[in-house]
């Protein structure tokens, strides 16, 4: 069975209300999603959700590797050419993660769709039961992000990320705020999206050792990993790397360099689910644990990255919360605002409205 068409999709996804991290505000989502069709009728569905913070992939650029570099390397292929798409890929084009990974994912859903079972299946199985969502509250006034932290409690979330990173003195005034907001027993973690230097990563760590914060992460910018490694060897607080940690090369210099102590692996960023699979199992290796991570994607991408998450031992926390995000998706997740629950349905577990992709798409590519 081969691969017969692939579609790609150009979508903006609208937010419920507008997202502001350290280094940007967005008011929506640009999204690609990918279709792949085999010989057979099968489908699976992929996306790339880009950031040009991160990767320097823009919209439109993920749009013409996809289509005119990396789509037309499967046509023709087996359903089962996962391993044999990221040797092709590598040797055509550099970097280019999100592109690469919405045609990864599709690949993954296709297949274990083929093979009547759901993704996990093909990622090791089961072994988290549910997966627990955090509150991502968005960087605002102390007060505001308080009263969000008050009300994420209210309705069950367990856990609770606040963006910080623009001042460090108002930083530790929020953390603060928020500390005091929350239950007991909630868990608080930060995240600077590179906001701060060394030296204030510090400032604030410290200033904020009483509100018990579970973890701060990507503190320092993304060129400078020798100034997280500063950090994270400096203070018994546990730092996340994010940003800088790309693949499986990036990984292997965290370890070496002892440069955190958590990563976070978005698929985004590592080019799909073949190779954030491979950093969860060198973290296993050298004792540092994973979190699966977002850029703000439809339930598409996010299934994907729950699937590889309830799989994987030394993933321990997720920031999979996009659809709840998302004022209108193109899927209806499993599980509510606070967990997803996978069921054992194959592929990704979801469908796709088909309708309401076209609805949302400003373009359209067909490559067979």
């Amino acid at each position: 069975m081969q691969i017969k068409q692939i579609t790609v999709y150009g979508i903006r996804l609208p937010l419920k209300q507008p997202f502001k991290i350290a280094y940007d505000t967005y008011e929506d989502i640009e999204s690609i999603l990918v279709r792949v069709e085999s010989t057979s009728g099968e489908v699976g569905w992929g996306e790339a959700v880009v950031d040009q913070h991160v990767s320097g992939e823009t919209w439109q650029a993920a749009r013409q590797i996809i289509t005119g570099e990396l789509a037309p390397l499967l046509i023709g292929r087996p359903i089962d050419s996962i391993g044999t798409f990221h040797s092709m890929a590598e040797a055509r084009i550099r970097h280019n993660p999100s592109a690469k990974a919405a045609l990864d994912i599709a690949l993954h859903d296709l297949l274990a769709r083929h093979c009547k079972v759901p993704l996990y299946s093909l990622l090791g199985g089961r072994y988290h039961a549910r997966l627990e969502l955090p509150c991502v509250i968005s960087m605002l006034a102390p007060e505001e992000m308080a009263r969000q932290a008050r009300e994420a409690c209210e309705r069950g979330y367990t856990s609770v990320k606040i963006k910080l990173g623009d001042a460090p003195a108002l930083d530790v005034e929020r953390i603060a705020r928020v500390r005091e907001a929350m239950a007991p027993g909630v868990a608080l973690r930060v995240d600077a999206n590179q906001g701060w230097s060394a030296k204030q990563a510090l400032q604030v760590i410290r200033q904020a050792a009483p509100y018990q914060v579970e973890w701060f992460e990507q503190p320092v910018s993304i060129e400078n990993l020798d100034a997280l490694a500063r950090v994270t060897q400096a203070t018994e607080a546990v730092i996340m790397a994010d940003e800088p940690i790309h693949g499986v090369r990036d990984m292997l210099e965290v370890v070496r360099r002892q440069a955190a102590d958590m990563v976070n692996i978005k698929l985004m960023k590592s080019g799909g689910l073949h190779a954030a699979r491979a950093m969860a199992e060198i973290g296993l290796a050298a004792d540092i644990s994973c979190q699966v991570g977002s850029m703000v994607e439809s339930s598409v991408a996010t299934l994907a990255g729950a699937h590889l998450a309830v799989a994987h031992c030394n993933i321990v926390a997720n920031d999979m919360v996009g659809p709840a995000m998302i004022a209108r998706d193109v899927a209806d997740m499993p599980g509510n605002e606070t967990h997803i629950e996978l069921s054992d349905a194959p592929g990704l577990g979801i469908w796709i409205d088909e309708d309401r992709v076209r609805a949302l798409s400003t373009f359209e590519d067909r490559i067979d």
